[in-house]
């Protein structure tokens, strides 16, 4: 019989995608404030190409736009810039700027400055209506255009799309004008008012105008380069990219209505850019092949609580084939961390830090994927979670404190597509590879795959579990593993690797390491998952396939150490 903990964790991750969703979004909620955080553009430095062109907030049409200190608008330098051109923006704040690019162009910040782009205006002229404030004349409103099941009913505000921010904090939006109080704000878009319930006298107050930042939309687009910018206040994405080849780096995208980055287009680059506290998700992807999402920090993202079971996400990826994930930090998103989906193939996910989201890596209803080298840590329900899909190699993990580190499960879903079950993309979890990982001190269970919503063995989804490492600091807690031994025994309880060798026949060469004094890492309690010296760890590992050691960018052939390489 299962024990409590155990019974909690099962109820959880049956069935279907919509019952697990619902689940999570209702249960398992990641702390994050209401008050905005600093925004901030990483120091750049790019090079000025002969014949750049130049703009700021303040720049005139009669100015040259051939120099730093005779600098063009925007909207000039946009249509007279030749394919091909560069575009300097000096540092400031550029409101209420809209730029679709229709010729290949690189836009780029000055050395050293911060230009921040805002879909937002500067409000002024209030009129104190009892215990709050009035702006007259107020000719904006962004209503719900999602679909409704991207809107969780306990937040039916979240596509309603208007912000407003007093000295950088953001406002609550309110459905109606008797709600509106400190914190909040309301949109009359019938009478053309707007409310808040913060005093704005002598604050900065601002307020969403414009929906998109940057459109790379047009196919004579493709190959553009957006580099050392900022975006915020966008009601809707603060980049739009479905032109192919587009490069953004070093870019801020923090504080839009619904993403930050929406991607419909092939061998896009994403690279070393902060993207954070956007309304919806961090980065949307679909038909995205080839993607590389690589060296960012995606964090605080589903801000104004959309649902979880639909899009909200740090990263989202639909229809999506041979995209890599690597080297970044997904922390804090109160959605899923990084999430393949909707029959996408052939991802890789390596070298990632995934921390306080509510799944950290989640592969769903999809084909074939290198998960290597990641740390997955203090995510609310699974540090690694497998649904409905299929040859997920999931190789040198560090899982620490999640709530399952690890869940495999299979529902009834199956693809009915004949095109895509002839690339193997079948919805049915097969073939799933678990070797060279550390689980250390889940807070539920280490290693979680039932086989109880189809009545099927759990080796049928995962045939292969050898060379990991378990840690738990007593016998008695937590579980290690929860296995299907067959349809009749769809979940079965195993309290130590001893027990579930003997049942299994698997994890041979596996460790069980129960010890109130942790010998694995440098400082697991500070998050600073290095081996220590002496760790049980060290040389562990079975030598890596070719694929996966080039994705993680290590030598194949020879024994590793066990968890997270780099």
């Amino acid at each position: 019989m299962m024990n409590s903990q155990c019974n909690k964790l099962f109820s959880l991750f049956l069935l279907t995608k919509l019952t697990l969703a619902a689940l999570v979004t209702t249960s398992f909620v990641v702390p994050q404030t209401a008050t905005a955080a600093a925004l901030n553009i990483k120091r750049t430095n790019y090079g000025i190409p002969s014949g750049a062109f130049f703009v700021s907030p303040n720049g005139q049409s009669g100015n040259s736009g051939r120099s730093a200190r005779s600098p063009w608008p925007v909207s000039k330098a946009i249509a007279s810039a030749p394919s091909g051109a560069t575009i300097v923006f000096r540092g400031g704040q550029y409101r209420n700027v809209r730029i679709p690019l229709n010729k290949r162009l690189t836009l780029q910040a000055y050395p050293n400055e911060q230009p921040w782009l805002k879909g937002s205006n500067v409000v002024t002229g209030w009129v104190r209506e009892g215990n709050i404030w009035r702006k007259d004349n107020w000719n904006y409103s962004f209503r719900p255009n999602q679909h409704s099941r991207d809107i969780d009913p306990k937040f039916p505000m979240a596509g309603y799309r208007d912000m407003v921010f007093i000295n950088g904090v953001a406002l609550k939006q309110v459905g109606n004008k008797s709600r509106v109080g400190p914190g909040t704000f309301y949109v009359d878009a019938r009478n053309n008012k707007l409310y808040v319930g913060t005093n704005p006298g002598g604050k900065t107050v601002e307020a969403t105008v414009q929906t998109e930042g940057i459109i790379a939309w047009n196919s004579s687009s493709a190959g553009s380069v957006v580099r050392g910018l900022g975006l915020a206040h966008y009601a809707d994405q603060a980049l739009k990219i479905g032109a192919g080849g587009v490069t953004v780096e070093n870019t801020t995208m923090a504080w839009n209505g619904v993403d930050g980055v929406a991607v419909q287009a092939p061998d896009v680059k994403l690279r070393g850019n902060i993207i954070s506290h956007n309304g919806r998700r961090g980065v949307g992807g679909s038909y995205a092949h080839r993607l590389v999402l690589e060296n960012n920090v995606i964090s605080n993202n589903n801000v104004e609580n959309f649902s979880t079971s639909w899009g909200a996400s740090g990263v989202k990826l639909i229809w999506t084939n041979g995209a890599v994930m690597r080297g970044n930090t997904v922390a804090n998103n109160k959605s899923m961390g990084l999430w393949a989906d909707a029959s996408s193939s052939n991802i890789t996910f390596v070298n990632n830090v995934v921390r306080n989201n509510i799944i950290g890596i989640y592969f769903e209803i999809s084909h074939n994927a290198i998960i290597a080298s990641n740390v997955a840590h203090n995510n609310s329900t699974a540090g690694i979670m497998i649904l409905n899909a299929s040859a997920a190699r999931i190789y040198n993990n560090t899982l620490a404190r999640n709530r399952a580190n690890l869940l495999v499960q299979e529902t009834s879903r199956n693809n009915t597509k004949s095109n895509e079950i002839s690339k193997g993309i079948t919805w049915i979890t097969r073939n799933t590879i678990v070797k060279n990982n550390i689980f250390w001190n889940s807070s539920g269970t280490m290693f979680y795959a039932p086989g109880c919503a189809v009545k099927q063995a759990s080796r049928l989804m995962i045939p292969a579990t050898n060379t990991n490492a378990y840690y738990r600091r007593s016998a008695n807690r937590p579980v290690n593993f929860i296995w299907g031994l067959s349809g009749n025994q769809c979940s079965q309880t195993f309290s130590s690797l001893a027990s579930f060798r003997s049942a299994t026949g698997l994890e041979s060469n596996s460790l069980d390491v129960v010890n109130s004094s942790d010998p694995f890492f440098v400082n697991a309690s500070a998050n600073d998952f290095r081996l220590k010296s002496g760790s049980p760890a060290i040389g562990r590992g079975e030598p890596l396939p070719n694929d996966i050691a080039n994705a993680i960018g290590v030598s194949a052939g020879r024994k590793v150490n066990l968890g997270a390489l780099r």
